[in-house]
């Protein structure tokens, strides 16, 4: 739009804000405050000519004057569609990210000058984003060249390329991510309808009458997309060992017959079989590569650890067996494919059911020992939200009354959670009349909607047909609060709750140069002396330490063994005056020591409410810190933790 490309960041900055500083300018673009005058009388020659004047104004900074609305509204359109070709680079992150597209794109080497121009920063800067860059293509086995006469370049496969693209240059906003196209993804994939694209693989899947959640759609979507990008600047993947399935091939030869038509291009039987694998990896197609019966034994397996250890009984829940042996099939379908999906509701799911988490890595950890069906945390988390459900849908009753649509974009196992959810959180009034995918919903007209009261979605809706409450997936104390005053909770009358898992003798200020290690142990031989734990105890406590985190945020900690081997259930409490390293992101100050004995997780069950209450109030979790005596810290639970 404008000469060179310092010149449009500008005026997007100047144009989108009632005043710009002069020091964010000199800032964002690492100039100074004469080659902004200089900038802006190069953009007021141009934008004079439609109807406007970027001035300054004292104080404040600059702004922009308009004389002719018509005039300018013309050139604001067409600067917006030169700029949407155009990644967002206003952070380092996102500088980076322009960076590794500008380089994976190229065929040939690009100079450092050359760079630094493109993204608006010194040498020294880029230098620094360089030496990032080094390190995050290190993890994709990609290689950075440089030749001093020529530039930089990076080489590598193209299947590691895709997986970089996809892991990190595209990573975004979960709920932007579902219901829209990034900046990002309209600018690397600028020679692409995103738009068409979206709706044609729609009209495929439903032709094959495959269901997928919205998030694994827009990730099929987003793997189309970076396939055609790629084969269009002649870049091509190689991926002959494989064997697909027939009847899946069928969608996948649908899919790039559009895009070959499209877009006149030849898609070979490698980019067809990268897609073959896309399309495992995000949806539950029926494939012939897992061994059912070995999977349904250990499906029977882990539910008999959660009963023997923890006390729930899930043996003859039709409904979990149903939902574990789809998901857990898929997962090891995409394992046999070296596929890896990540979980973008992990911490979600870590930090508001913390119990069912540990009981399903408990359980996961016992059953899957052997590669490739070994189950990383992603995983464990999806698993964990059916065993939620099922726990939720098992031991607490429940009756239906409101007439309610779910709309919840994230998948299978979280709209089964949160559907059961809210008929616990409200047993007498609400009635889950349909789960829909957020695409869905907004094809919904008047008539598909008649007896439905109003939509609790986990995503922001466009279709206003009914009244919609939007939530979290975990359906935290304010959700509640949103949809009704909450009507229960699980927690008991609250003296017999901390008499019961807290003890003045299990109690511990600790101050001084100590490690994650010594708390351990100091919390260890606590219990130890009151008699309700034997040496097996601290062995199994830091063998769980060695597979996960057990943090459930950057303050608070729930060391506990994998196996449960405590003569009486317990929590040893340990306040530290310092924050000491937990993991490679964490300092802890506030550690719980769980002391479980094995039949009594479901009483249990009850003080992960206090726990969550914790996590989810900073004021609370300074007070428990500040606390200084076992009575003190007993009150803080007291007034903190709310119970209606």
């Amino acid at each position: 739009m404008f000469q060179y490309k310092r010149l449009n960041m500008m005026f997007h900055h100047i144009s989108k804000n009632e005043y710009t500083p002069v020091s964010n300018l000199q800032s964002l673009l690492n100039i100074s405050d004469r080659t902004i005058r200089n900038d802006i009388q190069e953009i007021n020659s141009i934008l004079s000519a439609y109807g406007a004047m970027v001035k300054l104004k004292r104080n404040y900074g600059y702004y922009i004057e308009v004389s002719d609305d018509k005039k300018y509204s013309e050139f604001l359109n067409t600067f917006k569609q030169h700029d949407n070709k155009r990644m967002n680079i206003d952070s380092s992150t996102e500088r980076i990210k322009y960076i590794l597209n500008v380089l994976l794109s190229s065929d040939d080497y690009i100079s450092l000058d050359d760079l630094s121009e493109t993204v608006f920063i010194s040498k020294n800067t880029l230098n620094k984003y360089i030496k990032t860059i080094k390190e995050i293509i290190t993890g994709y086995d990609l290689e950075y060249i440089t030749k001093p006469s020529l530039g930089v370049k990076i080489i590598g496969s193209e299947e590691q390329i895709r997986k970089l693209y996809a892991e990190y240059i595209l990573s975004s906003d979960f709920n932007e991510y579902v219901t829209s196209f990034t900046e990002e993804e309209r600018s690397i994939f600028n020679k692409i309808d995103l738009d068409w694209l979206k709706k044609m693989t729609i009209e495929q899947l439903n032709s094959h009458f495959i269901k997928t959640s919205d998030y694994n759609m827009k990730n099929i979507i987003i793997h189309l997309a970076l396939m055609t990008t790629r084969v269009l600047i002649n870049h091509y993947i190689h991926l002959y060992n494989l064997t697909p399935d027939a009847s899946i091939m069928g969608l996948v030869n649908g899919l790039c017959k559009e895009i070959e038509d499209k877009y006149d291009i030849v898609l070979s039987q490698s980019e067809k079989n990268y897609m073959y694998l896309q399309l495992i990896a995000n949806t539950h197609l029926d494939t012939t590569y897992v061994d059912d019966e070995n999977l349904h034994d250990s499906i029977k397996q882990m539910l008999e650890i959660i009963y023997t250890d923890f006390n729930f009984d899930l043996r003859h829940d039709e409904i979990l067996y149903s939902d574990l042996f789809r998901h857990l099939k898929s997962i090891f379908t995409s394992k046999l494919y070296n596929l890896d999906s990540t979980n973008p509701l992990l911490e979600t799911i870590k930090t508001n059911y913390p119990l069912e988490y540990e009981i399903t890595f408990t359980a996961i950890a016992k059953t899957f020992i052997f590669e490739p069906y070994v189950l990383k945390e992603d995983d464990v988390g999806y698993v964990s939200v059916y065993i939620s459900a099922a726990i939720e849908r098992c031991y607490h009753n429940y009756q239906e009354k409101k007439n309610v649509i779910l709309v919840c974009g994230s998948g299978y196992a979280t709209t089964r959670m949160l559907e059961t959810r809210l008929k616990i959180v409200f047993p007498d009034k609400i009635h889950i009349v349909k789960c829909l995918s957020y695409n869905e919903y907004s094809n919904y007209t008047k008539k598909d909607v008649e007896g439905v009261d109003f939509v609790i979605t986990t995503i922001t809706l466009d279709n206003n047909l009914l009244p919609s409450i939007m939530v979290d997936f975990a359906l935290n104390n304010k959700d509640v609060e949103l949809i009704n005053r909450h009507l229960s909770k699980l927690l008991r009358n609250q003296l017999n709750m901390f008499e019961h898992f807290f003890d003045k003798d299990l109690f511990l200020h600790l101050s001084g140069d100590i490690t994650k290690e010594d708390v351990i142990k100091t919390m260890y031989e606590k219990a130890h002396d009151k008699g309700i734990v034997d040496e097996r105890f601290i062995d199994s406590v830091l063998q769980r330490e060695e597979i996960g985190d057990t943090n459930m945020n950057e303050v608070f900690a729930l060391p506990h063994p994998m196996e449960l081997c405590a003569t009486d259930t317990k929590v040893v409490v340990a306040l530290l005056d310092t924050p000491i390293k937990w993991n490679e992101s964490n300092s802890i100050q506030i550690v719980f020591m769980l002391v479980i004995k094995q039949g009594e997780m479901q009483d249990f069950e009850h003080l992960y409410d206090i726990f969550i209450e914790i996590i989810n109030d900073n004021k609370l979790e300074q007070k428990i810190i500040d606390s200084r005596t076992y009575d003190e810290f007993i009150n803080v639970l007291y007034d903190g933790i709310s119970i209606e």
